[in-house]
């Protein structure tokens, strides 16, 4: 299969109170990889600045099966599975020892003209770099997430230098960060997150407040909650939190999400 692969330590302050690697570091694992990806096709961040073009994540589709622990190799494996015009998707699957699977994750990247701030065509020389495999490891189409009309929980939040990436943006993990931050705390003691569903709609800068709100499906979206959902053998058993991010001063939605939670055995 045309991919690339790349090992990953997991380190202990990576961990969170469960002495497993957090979501948001499994997350950063897999930008990671596909930076690393990028480097070794000669698509690299610098080739791409120099040139005032960039690759922007818009989509996260992430299904964890099981975390990594302290001094496990990740074992994380990627490839685009397919090039539209100015838009890009990205698979991942990861493994811990013995080749035993930790999750799968489909993602949708824009390319754009970084000056003009506006989606550009992929040149021809990018998509012969990295080849493509059409195998999907999540059949997502990425519909539009539903929407919260009454939050249950909310938390604010200012954003710092610590919170900015190399394109000078708020890093995407900061923004899942934000969001399993303002969880209930009695769901990240009792349950474990298994998907995370990201849709990244407006950017925002050093300096700004920012306010994470959530809340359960059936009271955020009645119709939503609705469906059936059945997850990794616990039918009926999983909790569904509805998220956003908004700009403090204008109301502004920047994020959207949706997480599903499964009891701890």
């Amino acid at each position: 299969m045309n991919s690339f692969k790349t090992i990953i330590p997991v380190h202990y302050f990576e961990l969170n109170n469960h002495r497993e690697a957090s979501p948001v570091a499994v997350l950063n694992y897999l930008e990671e990889t596909a930076i690393r990806h990028s480097e070794t096709v000669g698509c690299g961040i610098d080739r791409l600045l120099d040139e005032g073009k960039g690759w922007v994540l818009t989509r996260w589709s992430v299904n964890i099966t099981d975390y990594p622990l302290w001094n496990e190799s990740v074992a994380i494996e990627t490839w685009p599975s397919s090039f539209h015009r100015f838009y890009a998707t990205r698979e991942f699957r990861t493994t811990g020892p013995g080749g035993r699977l930790l999750g799968v994750a489909t993602s949708l990247w824009v390319f754009l003209d970084l000056n003009r701030k506006r989606p550009v065509r992929i040149p021809d020389f990018i998509q012969n770099a990295y080849g493509k495999n059409p195998v999907r490891m999540i059949e997502d189409g990425f519909p539009d997430l539903p929407g919260m009309d009454k939050p249950e929980n909310s938390l604010s939040f200012r954003v710092r230098l610590s919170d900015i990436d190399s394109n000078n943006h708020v890093n995407n993990t900061r923004y899942a960060e934000w969001i399993l931050e303002a969880a209930p705390l009695s769901l990240h003691r009792d349950f474990r997150l298994s998907t995370m569903e990201i849709a990244y709609k407006k950017e925002t800068g050093y300096g700004s407040s920012v306010i994470s709100e959530c809340a359960a499906a059936e009271y955020a979206a009645a119709e939503y909650a609705a469906v059936e959902h059945t997850a990794a053998g616990f039918p009926g058993t999983e909790q569904i939190l509805l998220h956003r991010i908004l700009d403090s001063g204008t109301g502004t939605e920047l994020v959207r999400a949706r997480t599903v939670w499964l009891p701890r055995s």
